[in-house]
């Protein structure tokens, strides 16, 4: 016993002995690197060590920031070694380390980087080998590049330039989100510093909900999303707010002839800075002097962000973001057959405590709420017995707590993983009788409490040289339904001859709030409401297989990708849907599935004066529901088989820019009756006949193609300090008439009598804008 015990204590201090001559020989580097003069924190920034002050070779080691700014390089060998960080835009800086010396296990050293106004081509890539995203089917967005793409009075929707985008489309000018391989609206996840935001847009792309002043960085990941996401079938938008310049007050002033805005930032004191940013937009005023235009709906919005950011110590920081935006349109002042409107608004709060535990590990720790109201009023304005009235609200409060951590484990291996607990408050009215007391009383409607939880990890590792892996899982719990899940994610990277990548991914995952419209109506009736005993969440398995290559001299970027996606328990209302006030709510929908499937080519010119891309989709999305279509297999009206879409930007001189998108994409389906016929009453044959329609199968008929050009021009005079932007822009430059439905309306014949007509209504024609920008 005596021999095993001292060979126990022997092999326990061989071991001590190796481990901490390991240590003695390597060291743990971190820190922040934030842009210079504003102390805004860079995402993905590269942090490279080179053994040679050549850098000819692939680094030693490297890494790069995290939302926050935060990089981690583990286990580095001590050595005397050449420290590069570059980020596109910034100048890159270069300095010689010595680390042979250092007798601690952990060095904290921040950075700050100079932007940069040299051209792209003059940016040096040292790396040979190519990285142009993290994951499979994400795209960075450049808040900046997105202000050059033309717009409504020099103000550019951040979801208007996703749509430029293969894969990404809006079915209509009046859709409220994007439309992302196939899927609806409701299954993207839209997430502004980590808070969901259920309507992230405004209507007709005149402006984002989101000031692009405001945003730090915008990623979308199309499909495929790592484990850190859930709650969604489709896609991610991650969106980071900038936290306010550091170094000195300034502002941005917007003015033109349908809106304007106003942003200011700066300092508080030495350890804390703000943003803020308010717009108005007032179309509707601007329409109303023009009598001529009276067919034209009304619409106006306005919103609010802002944030506070606070280093409580070299370790720690706080954060506080707020967001609120206000929509609402009607129905066109000459509109003599229905009357409408719908307003909606979006409200949240976030409040975040970042933590640099140890040079290896990061975390983060939310406070979040939510508030979204949706309602819709549609009335008929030449009634009959039976008007063509109906009302909906939907009212979602959210309360969230989330904690991540970020392990750097070792060189080219990292581990993520978090916690999320949210409470759902649902209030749900539907009614085809309106009242005004549906519209101010919040005793009335449906409501219920939800409540869900989360657990993920994932771990991001290079197995080969060549091939990096994220591999982990989601375990998600809904209260209401019973429901708990196991949700597995992995992705795939190989880098081939250091010029090409393949790429390939697989996601499960589930959606346990529903959004409900009618399709008989053809306006908005949104409807969220949350999974039950008899409403199923909703789920999907996806996969995707890339391949990208660029350039020798990295000036063009190509990508070919291909998916496929399966989806389960979607819900529609059923073709007898009663919406008569008090209706049970779950008694109206059949459940169903779907799957959509496509490829998307992407070709870019990334550099010099003239850059741009082109970009092709051909896509099939299918749906199929208990008792809808005969049970039969229909394409949705998010269906669009082909989409191209062309975006080009001249710099001609430093001071102006001109730039163009045109788009193409194929009508949205929708249904329409193929005939009528009227019955005379029996009992009373003096009575007015009825007339009754029948429809065709579901989404049978296509609106013609949808195409549009739009062109701005932007020249910008310098001041000293300060900045002048005037920006001409031109939304549908030929006038086009695009159909955003096709409805049967009515008119009165001699003996007042209702005659169906088929009639085309479109949104928005030939619309010049002249904008002012000045930055102070």
């Amino acid at each position: 016993m005596a021999i095993f015990h001292k060979s126990f204590l022997g092999i326990i201090y061989f071991f001590l002995i190796i481990t901490c001559i390991t240590n003695a020989q390597t060291i743990d580097i971190s820190g922040l690197i934030k842009e210079k003069g504003s102390g805004e924190a860079l995402i993905g920034a590269n942090v490279s060590f080179y053994k040679d002050t050549t850098a000819g070779n692939l680094p030693v080691r490297g890494s790069s920031t995290n939302k926050y700014g935060f990089y981690s390089v583990p286990n580095l060998p001590k050595g005397v070694y050449t420290l590069k960080i570059s980020s596109i835009g910034y100048e890159t800086y270069i300095e010689t380390l010595d680390f042979t010396v250092i007798k601690t296990k952990s060095i904290k050293n921040n950075y700050e980087l100079v932007k940069s106004s040299i051209l792209y081509e003059e940016v040096v890539i040292e790396d040979k080998r190519l990285n142009f995203s993290q994951n499979t089917s994400t795209i960075q967005v450049d808040p900046e590049q997105v202000q050059k793409l033309p717009s409504l009075g020099g103000e550019t929707d951040i979801f208007r330039a996703l749509q430029l985008l293969p894969g990404v489309s809006s079915t209509t000018e009046i859709s409220t989100g994007i439309y992302v391989r196939g899927s609806s609206a409701s299954e993207n996840l839209t997430l502004i510093d980590g808070v969901n935001v259920y309507n992230p847009s405004h209507l007709g792309g005149f402006a984002s909900t989101f000031n692009a002043d405001v945003l730090r960085e915008m990623k979308l990941i199309k499909g495929t999303f790592p484990a850190e996401y859930g709650g969604r079938l489709s896609s991610v938008l991650d969106i980071t707010m900038r936290e306010g310049s550091k170094e000195k007050f300034t502002g941005n002033l917007g003015v033109n002839s349908i809106s304007s805005r106003l942003l200011l930032e700066g300092p508080i004191d030495t350890s804390a800075s703000f943003i803020l940013s308010g717009r108005v937009m007032y179309l509707n005023k601007v329409l109303g002097l023009f009598p001529k235009l009276n067919n034209i709906p009304r619409y106006s919005f306005y919103d609010f962000n802002t944030k506070v950011s606070y280093n409580l110590s070299d370790k720690d920081k706080v954060f506080f973001s707020g967001f609120f935006s206000s929509d609402n349109i009607k129905e066109p002042p000459n509109s003599k057959d229905v009357g409408f409107d719908i307003e909606w608004s979006n409200a949240t709060a976030n409040l975040t405590w970042t933590n640099v535990t140890s040079a290896t590990i990061f975390s983060n720790t939310s406070l979040m709420y939510t508030n979204y109201t949706f309602s819709t009023v549609m009335l008929d304005k030449l009634p009959v017995k039976n008007p063509l009235d109906f009302y909906t609200k939907s009212v979602i409060h959210d309360f969230e707590i989330k904690r991540d951590m970020q392990f750097y484990l070792a060189e080219d291996h990292s581990i993520k993983s978090g916690a999320e607990l949210i409470l759902h408050q649902f209030n749900t009215t539907t009614s085809d009788i309106f009242f005004t007391e549906l519209k101010y009383k919040m005793d009335y409607g449906k409501k219920l409490n939800a409540f869900e939880s989360s657990l993920f990890i994932q771990d991001e590792y290079s197995i080969l040289a060549n091939l990096k892996s994220n591999v982990g899982f989601r375990l998600y719990y809904f209260q209401n339904a019973k429901f708990m899940k196991v949700e597995p994610r992995a992705s795939l990277t190989y880098y081939l001859l250091d010029k090409f990548i393949i790429r390939g991914a697989f996601a499960q995952s589930h959606q346990t709030l529903h959004l409900l419209t009618r399709s008989d109506i053809y306006l908005p009736t949104d409807v969220w409401y949350p999974s039950t005993k008899d409403i199923l969440p909703a789920s999907s398995t996806q996969g995707s297989l890339s391949f990208e290559a660029a350039s020798e001299d990295r000036n063009f970027l190509f990508t070919f990708e291909c998916y496929y996606k399966d989806l389960k328990n979607l819900y529609e209302y059923k073709p007898d849907a009663q919406f008569t006030y008090g209706t049970e709510f779950e008694k109206q929908v059949t459940p169903g599935k779907g799957h959509a499937y496509g490829f998307e080519l992407f070709f870019n010119k990334r550099i010099g004066s003239v850059t741009g891309w082109l970009g092709y989709t051909l896509a099939w999305t299918k749906r199929k529901f208990d008792n809808i279509n005969n049970d039969e297999w229909y394409y949705p009206r998010f269906d669009r088989r082909h989409d191209i879409t062309f975006v080009l930007s001249y710099k001609v001189t430093d001071n102006l820019n001109i730039g163009g998108t045109w788009v193409y994409g194929t009508g949205q389906a929708f249904s329409l009756p193929i005939g009528h016929y009227s019955l005379n009453s029996i009992i009373n044959p003096q009575e007015t006949a009825k007339l009754y329609y029948e429809y065709s199968s579901k989404d049978a008929f296509r609106l013609p193609a949808f195409h549009k050009l739009d062109v701005s021009i932007k020249y910008e005079i310098k001041m000293e300090a300060n900045e002048l932007q005037i920006s001409l822009d031109v939304y549908n430059a030929y006038n086009r008439y695009n159909a955003f439905t096709k409805y049967i309306g009515y008119k009165l014949n001699e003996k007042n009598e209702k005659i169906p007509v088929l009639k085309q209504f479109t949104l928005f024609p030939f619309l010049p804008t002249l904008g002012i920008n000045y930055k102070f």
